[in-house]
């Protein structure tokens, strides 16, 4: 009987053991399967953009337009990012701003200034246009601006959100996504 008493315990901490760990994967599995999207954080709060790090950490956010161009001055970053698709949702649209304005002023210590441009570009004329521009300030900037753009979805963006990070649609914009100027 004495024998057994080893390889019977075993035996049930190794079952316990398969039990709690398949418990807790099902909680993990169901966290991910929410539909609620959450901001990525790519890099800790505190990171330093420099020259000679900027194109590696805008590199592993998870954008969807490409960069076409990103310049560091001091505590200044300026990008373009390129809407090459002519049916590119505005959904998309928003939620790369949001990601780009996100790791800046939330993951980094000095960057104060975000000057961000989408530029639409023509490959058959060879030809680029500004379609919006946005000159944000760390200080206009907080999270709850990253929910707003995302849950904007098709729509025009909301004239807050305009005004809280200094959004300027050109003519184009307008145009091409059906938001028409005020009177």
């Amino acid at each position: 009987m004495n024998r057994f008493i080893l390889p019977g315990t075993a035996l049930v901490i190794t079952a316990l053991t398969v039990l709690l760990l398949t418990h807790f994967s099902s909680f993990h599995t169901s966290a991910l399967n929410q539909k609620q999207v959450m901001p990525v954080i790519l890099h800790e709060p505190g990171l330093e953009l420099s020259n000679d790090n900027i194109v590696d950490a805008l590199h592993s956010l998870p954008l969807t337009m490409p960069i076409r161009k990103v310049e560091w001055n001091e505590s200044a970053m300026s990008i373009d990012l390129t809407v090459k698709a002519p049916d590119t949702k505005l959904s998309e649209m928003y939620l790369n701003i949001a990601d780009i304005l996100s790791f800046s002023f939330s993951n980094t210590i000095n960057v104060n200034q975000v000057k961000l441009r989408l530029i639409a570009e023509d490959k058959w004329l060879g030809t680029r246009h500004l379609l919006l521009a946005a000159d944000t300030r760390r200080e206009d900037w907080d999270n709850s601006l990253y929910w707003e753009l995302q849950n904007t979805g098709e729509a025009p963006m909301p004239d807050m959100i305009k005004q809280r990070l200094h959004v300027i649609e050109t003519i184009l914009w307008k145009s091409q996504f059906g938001v028409r100027q005020r009177e």
